[in-house]
């Protein structure tokens, strides 16, 4: 019940109240009892509705701007495909046809992250992949990742992860270890 609501509802007794109710339920059947009223004139057992105020709760946004499900479905397989090579922000935005601008904008409405960050995810996750199934090292699975060298994997993958990638793959590589990951 609003402030003004319980301040009417002391000085009119409770009858007086649902007939109130019933008569802003039928101005406003879909949400009747959010709404506040400016009272005009209090008087004992009288109460005149001067004009109805719109309830002060915030709007829920509606997201916009985003990415078409094409677009979204065109720019993760040429991530995907191009994980291993730089993948510069003007080329992302030439894939789905928008400029740099737009395209960083509506890619962050879309992902929730920047461009940058989503790649570097997809990275990281690729280098994990790597790490499971392949024994190679660590300097050749940051360059098939498109990173610099390993201490970039290294970086990189602390950042994302929280743990190097060596202590990774070691804990990871163990019996015990696929079933401490569940």
């Amino acid at each position: 019940m609003s402030a003004t609501a319980a301040v009417v509802a002391r000085q009119i007794n409770p009858l007086d109240m649902s007939t109130i109710y019933a008569d802003l339920a039928g101005l406003y059947p879909e949400n009747p009892f959010s709404i506040e009223t400016r009272i005009a004139e209090r008087q004992p057992g009288k109460l005149r509705l001067v004009e109805p105020v719109a309830s002060r709760e915030p709007e829920k946004q509606v997201a916009t701007g985003g990415l078409a499900p094409w677009q979204v479905k065109k720019v993760k397989l040429y991530i995907d495909e191009r994980i291993s090579h730089g993948i510069p922000l003007d080329e992302l935005a030439q894939q789905v046809r928008l400029s740099t601008s737009y395209f960083s904008a509506a890619f962050k409405a879309t992902f929730g992250v920047p461009p940058h960050n989503y790649v570097v995810s997809r990275r990281v996750e690729h280098a994990k992949q790597r790490m499971m199934t392949t024994n190679a090292p660590l300097c050749e699975i940051a360059l098939d990742c498109g990173l610099a060298d390993q201490s970039h994997l290294s970086r990189v993958f602390r950042r994302v992860t929280g743990t190097t990638p060596s202590a990774w793959r070691r804990y990871f590589s163990r019996p015990d270890g696929a079933v401490a990951l569940q």
